[in-house]
Order: C-alpha cells, then structure tokens, then sequence
C-alpha cells in the first residue's frame, strides 16, 4: 500500500520537473529591440539616426517590423543605458534566431543588433543552478535543415601542412646537426639540441592524436569568429573520418558571406617601444582623454572612430612627429589587478618588427603571478629574427600587440638565441588562451581548402517542419485511435503514459539545448511507436491472465512482472544500437540517435513505472474489478 504514494510522489516531480524545462519553448518570449542613434558609412561618416525613421519601422502596415512580424506590437519602454524612445519590446512565440537575425540584418544602419536580444525566460534563470552562468538556455534549436542557412565543409591539407613545417624546421635541424656532428656544442648545449631536434622529429610526424588536435584548434578559432560576429548558434563539427570540419550556420545567406566569416580578423605584432617619445607623453596630464577613451570601450558598441579622433588629439597635444612612431594604447586592469582590462596608458612604437608568421606554436599557461602567460615558439627565421632583434635592442622593451591593443611590453635584458620566450601581462586564461590561438597562426593552425558549400533555403525549413509536426502527430492520432478501439478504456492508460512520454523526451532535449534537425523528427515518431509497443506487450499478457480466470489485480501484477525482462532486452538492445549510432555517425546522424536513445529512456519509465502507477490508481481509488481490456474470452475447464 505505501507503493502508490511513493511512485506518485516520483512520477510528479518526474513530469513537473521536465515539463517546466521544456515550457520556455511554448512561453510567449520578450523580444527587445535597440535603435542605433548614429551609425558609420564605409568611410566613416557619422549619420544620425532621425526618430521619423523608428516610427516609420514600427508603425508601417507591410514594411518595418510587420514585414517580418505581422501581429507584433512593439511598445517603447526604457532601458539603462539606452537613450529615451530607442527601445522597445514585443512579444511572440516560436521565434527562431534566423528570424531575428533576417530581422537585424535588414535594418544594420537602424538596429542595435549588439543590444537587440531575445530576452531569457524566467525559468531560465530558475535553471540556473545546473550551470554555472546566471542563466540556463531552455530551447530546442532549430538545425540547418529546418530554419535554413549554410553549411560549408572544410578538409584538413596535411601534406600542405608538413611540407611548411619542413620548410620552417629543415635549416634548424641542419644547423644543430652540424654543431653536434662537429663538436661544437657540449654539456648542457648539446643536451638541449639533442632535445630540440627530437622535439622537432615529433613536430614533423604528427600523430592520429596530434592531427586531430590541430583540428580542434582550427575548430575553435572559427567558433571564435563565428562568435564575434554574432552567430552564437553555428554549429561546428569535427568529422575525424574525413579530417574535416563542417560549419552549420542558421541564418546564412550565401557562401561568401561564410568564407568571409571564417577569416582572420585579429594578428599579433611586436613592435619597440620609443620610450623617450612615451616617458614624454605619460607625464603629461591626459585624464580626460583617458576617461573619454575608458568610456568609449565600456560602452556595448565602441565607436572606433572616436577612440581615433582622441588618440589623433592625444599624438598633436604631445607633438608627437611620424619619425618617433606611432600611438597605441597599453591595455592592462585596474584595481590591483581585479578590474577590467581597458586602455589605461599610452605607448608610442615603432614599426613592426615581427609578426605571428614568426612563430611556430603558443601555449598559455598559469605563470608565476595570479595571472596566465602566452609561451611561445619561434619559427627558424623568426628565431634568426627574434636574436638579431633583442642584440639590437637590449635594454629597450618591446611592445606585444593583439590587434590594436598593447598587452606587454617587458624589457629585453639579453640576447635570445633559443627561439623561445614568454610573453606575460595581466591576462585573464580566455584572454591568454585566445591570444596564443591568435599566436599559433595569424589564421588558423593548419590549411582548410573548401569543399562543399550548401545552402538550404528557409521554404525548405518551414516545410520541414510542417511535415515533421505533422508526422508526429498523425503516428500520435493513429496510434490513439488503434489503442482506444482495441484495448478500450485501457488503452487511456496507454495514451497517458504515451503523451507523458514525449514530454519527457522534449524536456530532456531541452535541457540539453538541443539542435533539431529532421532525422530528429524521425526519431521522435519511432519512439512514438517503441513507446506504445511495450504497453502492448504488458495488455496482452494481462489478457492472458485474465483468460486463465485471474483478478484483475493479480492479472495486473503478473502481467508487469513477466513482460518486464523482454520489455527491457528489446529496449536495451535499440538503446546499445543508438548509441553506436552516435559514436560513429556524423551530424544528423547524431541527432536521431540523441533523440532515440533518450526516448527510449522516457518511454521504458512510462511504460514500467507510470503505467503500473495508473492502474494501481484504478485499482485502488476506483475499486476497478473488471477490466476494459479489449476483447478476450475467459477459458472455460
């Protein structure tokens, strides 16, 4: 008797639990728009953005946000750190990010599409406990296939690859050979050389480990720009079969726009620094330009050109002459090191003297302080280079930029001949992570040449997932229909544990943050039929029990008890299947085993678990002594 209460109690928070994780998906979401005041032309033209044209964009019949949001009623409200009548809220359902992002994209020069978001639900924050972020995402996505995008394929060119490490270490290794070979390295030089060249031996016959490793490197530096740009919800896969990456990206509209995306945007330069030139300008009082500048880069979307038009103010006010070098600002953090890395000094440099073509490898790493270093690697003619430099320059310091931001600038105290070094400052580990990225390679770690380029239309998607809803729900209606007219009031029990079944299968995919693709929708309709096939199984051995003349509740237990163990090797069997299914196959393959393997999961607990509890239920609160279970005979002596 106390089983009833306790199944109850887990079913419940089963269902409670999931439906609540999967309901920001069905919730009407806030969708926050900011309007630009000024934004900047190709030659960097500042234009104002009048109020006329935010009221032409909200209040336009067919064009503006009723153009791509028919219903929608966008109401201006403030914001904290928005201008008053730049910002305004609508609500809606199902809105997919390739919505948002056409949305963005058609009006650059009128949306804030850094500042514009769909707001997080409140469950999400509810949710937060399960990651360590402030919020947890609580949506399915929408794959490639259904929202529509590109998808480019890129192949690893590893004989490319070998052959530049050939070119970049075969003088090495001539060199220190010849040393070795004629005596002139001894003690701790010749163990070192011996060293390197061992090292370099490993370098040149890169391991199954080592390539996919390279691999995931190239992976994450275009995740990295994906990102910058805006595409959060790329999806970017390694396929070690192939030695190849396939880049999804929802929203996309044409493969140059993909290429252009995967680029390089950020390099790092070494450059001296003049320090006559900035003992000169960091004696002057420059408060209010840095302040402005601090400002400037606080802000969600800095204005490159105003941080030019004070540097320009700062390098006239110090008289500053093209001869001494060329302004920069020195990036470092407040408050003893806690704050916020921002421009917070000015530096004047020199030209470059080396670039990240120089160097062969980067490592961050936990220095000797609270903050990460960037160990690197030089190539052999950066090595040549690097030596002749710090001879040229010993007492001087130089300057480590990554894009346009000073990051270190420690002081040459003698001459390195080992091609190696460090580069310290007050990085953060993303921060000294992404630099040695950058390091590794200006671009990416090894050569992609591309082959295949995709695009799926968003017609397409829509009709995919009309077809997918509609698969579902028809296998849901028949399988309804069949239960009802042929297990009769029985079949209820079923379809309860069949409805309850799919929501814990959508709530387990949206914890996960799932993405959905169109095999997933396949999943989910076998799952609709496994599900209800373990029910089948249990009804017709309680009809059997029933025939030979037993109580119902004794037919009930006995019916549960023996289809138990061929109810679970069936299902074990399609779960073993699934999760090869996943291990070996690629994207969307991927997908259907996720979706399968996790329905199977939900559907084996409704099946054992719920439908047990319903007819105790029965049993108990209803006195249920005859059971409507279809139509059987009771066996006569």
């Amino acid at each position: 008797m106390n089983r009833i209460p306790k199944r109850t109690i887990v079913t419940l928070l089963t269902a409670g639990f999931l439906f609540l994780a999967f309901y920001p998906n069905l919730a009407t979401r806030d969708v926050s728009l900011v309007f630009l005041e000024y934004y900047r032309t190709e030659d960097g033209s500042r234009v104002e953005v009048e109020k006329s044209k935010i009221d032409e964009f909200l209040n336009g019949s067919d064009t503006g946000l009723h153009q791509y949001f028919p219903r929608a009623q966008c109401d201006l409200e403030p914001r904290k750190g928005v201008a008053e009548g730049r910002h305004c809220v609508f609500h809606t359902r199902f809105i997919t990010s390739a919505e948002f992002n056409e949305l963005m994209q058609a009006y650059p020069g009128l949306l804030d599409d850094r500042r514009s978001e769909i707001q997080p639900h409140a469950l999400e924050g509810f949710f937060s406990f399960l990651t360590d972020k402030a919020l947890k995402p609580l949506t399915i996505k929408l794959g490639l296939d259904l929202q529509g995008g590109m998808r480019a394929i890129f192949v690893a060119d590893y004989e490319t690859y070998i052959a530049k490490l050939n070119e970049k270490y075969n003088p090495v290794v001539a060199d220190l050979n010849t040393k070795l070979r004629t005596g002139q390295l001894q003690g701790e030089e010749k163990a070192n050389a011996e060293a390197r060249l061992e090292q370099i031996e490993e370098i040149l016959s890169p391991s199954e480990e080592r390539k996919l490793e390279l691999l995931r490197q190239a992976r994450d530096i275009i995740d990295k720009r994906l990102v910058a740009q805006g595409l959060t919800e790329s999806e970017i896969r390694i396929q070690p079969g192939s030695y190849s990456i396939a880049v999804d990206m929802p929203g996309a509209a044409n493969s140059s726009e993909v290429l252009e995306r995967v680029r390089d945007t950020v390099t790092v330069e070494y450059r001296i620094v003049n320090d006559k030139a900035t003992d000169r300008i960091q004696q002057m009082d420059l408060t209010e330009e840095k302040k402005r500048i601090i400002q400037i880069y606080q802000s969600p979307r800095p204005d490159q050109v105003l941080v030019d038009e004070i540097m320009d103010e700062v390098a006239k006010k110090a008289n500053l002459t093209p001869q001494e070098g060329r302004l920069f600002t020195f990036w470092s953090r407040g408050g003893n090191g806690t704050g916020e890395m921002l421009p917070r000094s000015f530096y004047v440099l020199g030209p470059v003297v080396m670039d990240g073509g120089d160097m062969a490898d980067a490592r961050a790493s936990l220095g000797q302080t609270a903050f990460f270093q960037i160990n690197f690697q030089l190539t052999a003619t950066g090595a040549e280079k690097f030596t002749e430099i710090t001879r040229n320059n010993v007492g001087n310091r130089m300057a480590v930029l990554w894009g346009d931001r000073v990051v270190s600038a420690p002081v040459i105290q003698q001459v390195i001949p080992t091609g190696n070094g460090v580069i310290n400052g007050q990085f953060g580990e993303r921060e000294a992570k992404e630099v040695a990225n950058v390091i590794r390679e200006g671009a990416l770690p090894l050569p992609l040449d591309v082959i295949s380029v995709s695009f799926v239309g968003p017609t397409l998607g829509q009709e995919s997932i009309e077809k997918g809803v509609f698969s579902v729900v028809l296998g849901f209606a028949l399988i309804i229909l069949f239960m009802l007219l042929y297990y009769r009031l029985t079949g209820l029990i079923a379809l309860v544990a069949l409805f309850l079944n799919l929501v814990l299968m959508a709530g387990i995919l949206s914890l996960m943050e799932f993405t959905l693709t169109l095999p997933g929708f396949a999943g989910a309709i076998l799952t609709v039929g496994m599900a209800v096939d373990a029910n089948v199984l249990i009804f017709e051995r309680i009809k059997e029990d029933l025939r030979a003349g037993k109580s119902a509740s004794v037919a009930i237990d006995s019916g549960f008890d023996a289809s138990f163990w061929t109810i679970l090797d069936a299902n074990v069997t399609t779960l073993i299947a699934s999760i090869i299914l996943y291990y070996e196959g690629d994207g969307a393959i991927k997908g259907f085993a996720i979706v399968l393997f996790f329905g199977i999961v939900s559907s084996m607990f409704t099946s054992l678990y719920v439908s047990r509890l319903l007819f105790d239920v029965a049993l108990k609160y209803f006195k249920v002594q005859n059971l409507s279970i279809g139509y059987w005979r009771k066996k006569t002596a």
